[in-house]
């Protein structure tokens, strides 16, 4: 008899903290904050891309208004302003004075004297976090209209935590892929240093699944609980990436997919989509791979490419090109 149940499921593929350098990284990882944060993710992807500073940084006391250049190179790409007092941050502790340090990667606003051991930092922003939380609509930066441009990265390797986290894999652990990027790489910039133009992105995988049943369907409690086992959709998400987009560090380039013994293959689903719900971009010698956040709708947007499996068809559907961006 025919299944009585169809499944399908986009799976979007959500950042659980903005990009950080490998620099950046060797820092944070010792911050337990922050690891927690991170090891909420079990898929993630190395990248490259020149490094991007801060510069012309003018505090206005008069209407707390801070304004700077975002650079790229030798080259102003845009000009951003932070309201500290329209911050989230600010808000909810209703911070009437604050202290600001500033320099060409970090900007960060204190609520007393900078470094003192009774101060806190209220809000921070690198480079990249300040890209991201732009993309994102957060209230209180204004400008940087052209995020787009720098939020587009060389997709360098694309890997996943079997076991464990993110943490675990590009962290507490050697990662030969991590080490071998950072070998060979050549500068994007003469006079950079390799370990601020790679980045590190990690993910949470959010699948959203839609099952359709037909009218003489009996129910079950397995089609009511709506549990999902999410460690066979994270290495089927890695061999969809890896198969297309072919990173240039993953040497195993899953040349079967989408049949797989641990993938989706056989899990029952007629079709299913992944794609990245943030407002960048990756770059690779075999086509390019464009994300979407909605800020409205706090969603995946329209504007993020797709990869769309159904059977032993595998498509890379691009937006703009295969479907409308609106």
């Amino acid at each position: 008899m025919p299944p009585t149940v169809t499944k399908s499921k986009l799976t979007a593929l959500e950042l659980v903290y903005p990009p950080i350098s490998n620099q950046e990284a060797v820092w944070l990882q010792r911050d337990p904050e922050v690891e927690a944060e991170l090891r909420a993710s079990d898929f993630y992807m190395i990248a490259g891309r020149q490094e991007v500073k801060f510069g012309e940084i003018i505090a206005n006391e008069e209407t707390h208004l801070v304004t700077f250049t975002v650079s790229q190179g030798d080259s102003i790409i845009d000009h951003v302003q932070i309201q500290p007092n329209e911050l989230p941050a600010f808000r909810e502790k209703n911070t009437e004075s604050y202290w600001m340090e500033a320099g060409p990667k970090m900007v960060r606003f204190w609520d007393g004297p900078i470094g003192d051991s009774s101060s806190n930092v209220l809000d921070w922003f690198t480079t990249e976090k300040l890209l991201w939380e732009r993309s994102r609509g957060k209230p209180g930066i204004t400008g940087l209209d052209k995020f787009r441009e720098l939020t587009t990265y060389d997709l360098l390797y694309v890997g996943i935590a079997k076991k464990g986290d993110s943490f675990d894999r590009l962290f507490a652990k050697g990662h030969k892929a991590r080490t071998d990027i950072l070998a060979n790489e050549q500068q994007r910039f003469p006079g950079a240093r390799v370990t601020d133009e790679i980045y590190l992105f990690l993910y949470h995988i959010d699948p959203l699944v839609i099952r359709t049943f037909d009218f003489d369907h009996e129910f079950t409690d397995e089609d009511l609980s709506g549990e999902i086992d999410r460690k066979p959709i994270v290495v089927d998400a890695e061999k969809a990436f890896v198969s297309l987009l072919k990173p240039d560090y993953n040497v195993v380039r899953f040349n079967n997919y989408p049949r797989s013994e641990d993938g989706l293959y056989d899990s029952g689903y007629a079709r299913y989509v992944y794609a990245i719900a943030e407002n960048i971009e990756f770059n690779t010698a075999h086509g390019r791979f464009r994300g979407g956040w909605d800020v409205h709708k706090q969603f995946v947007s329209n504007e993020a490419d797709a990869i769309f499996i159904e059977g032993d068809t595998v498509k890379l559907l691009i937006s703009g090109v295969d479907f409308p961006t609106d």
